[in-house]
C-alpha cells in the first residue's frame, strides 16, 4: 500500500519588510504582511483539511519562537537547511519516513487550495515526481516519491529558483514526472486584487 505524501511547508516568520518583498514594493510592507498571513492560513487549512502529515520548515534558524507564537502548538517546526533551495528541499525530502512520498509548498507562492494539494498528492500515485509552477514562472510545489538524490546539486542558486530550472532538474532525476496546471502568483497589487485579496 502506498503511503500518503508528507507535506513540507516552507515559511518565514511574519516580519514586516521580510516577507513577500516584491509584493511589499508594490502595495507596501503592511499590506504584504497581512496578505502573507492570509495566504499562509489558507495553505495550512488546506493541509489540515486533507489530513496530510505536515512539517513547517522555517528560516531563518533563530525564528522558532516567532513561528511557535504565530502558528501555535499544532504544527511541527523544523529549521530549514542553510544555503541554496536545493539543499533545503533535499533536507525536507530526507526528513520523511522511508517509503513515504513528499511534497514541498514554497513560501513565495503559498495559498494553495485543498483541490490543488489533492491533485498533486494523487499524481504521485502514477508518476515519480510532480511540479506545480506559478503564473509568473516560479514554483509553488514540488513533490516526489523518493528523496531524489542529486536535487541539491541541481538547484544551487541562492535566489529565487524558477520553474524552468526545476523542470531541468526533474528531467535528470525523475523520468516521467508530471507538471500540473500553474497557479496564480500573488506578487503584485494587481495579482492580489484579481484574487479578491485587495479592493
Amino acid at each position: 500500500m502506498t503511503l500518503a505524501p508528507a507535506v513540507a511547508v516552507f515559511l518565514e516568520p511574519p516580519r514586516l519588510g521580510l516577507v513577500k518583498p516584491r509584493l511589499a514594493a508594490d502595495v507596501g510592507p503592511h499590506h504584504a504582511l497581512r496578505l502573507y498571513r492570509v495566504l499562509t492560513a489558507r495553505t495550512l487549512a488546506a493541509v489540515r483539511e486533507l489530513g496530510i502529515p505536515a512539517v513547517v520548515w522555517f528560516t531563518p534558524a533563530d525564528a522558532q519562537p516567532e513561528m511557535r507564537h504565530w502558528l501555535g502548538s499544532e504544527w511541527e517546526l523544523r529549521p530549514q537547511a542553510a544555503g541554496a533551495l536545493g539543499a533545503r528541499l533535499a533536507l525536507a525530502a530526507r526528513g520523511v519516513e522511508p517509503g513515504r512520498p513528499w511534497m514541498v509548498v514554497l513560501s513565495e507562492t503559498i495559498g494553495l487550495a485543498p483541490a490543488r494539494l489533492a491533485e498533486a498528492r494523487d499524481a504521485l500515485l502514477d508518476v515519480p515526481a510532480v511540479l506545480v509552477a506559478t503564473s509568473d514562472g516560479g514554483c509553488a510545489l514540488i513533490g516526489a516519491r523518493a528523496p531524489l538524490a542529486g536535487l541539491a546539486a541541481g538547484l544551487t542558486g541562492d535566489g529565487r529558483i524558477t520553474a524552468p530550472v526545476i523542470r531541468s532538474a526533474l528531467d535528470r532525476l525523475a523520468a516521467g514526472w508530471r507538471e500540473l496546471d500553474p497557479v496564480s502568483a500573488i506578487e503584485t497589487g494587481a495579482d492580489a486584487k484579481a484574487a479578491g485579496l485587495l479592493t
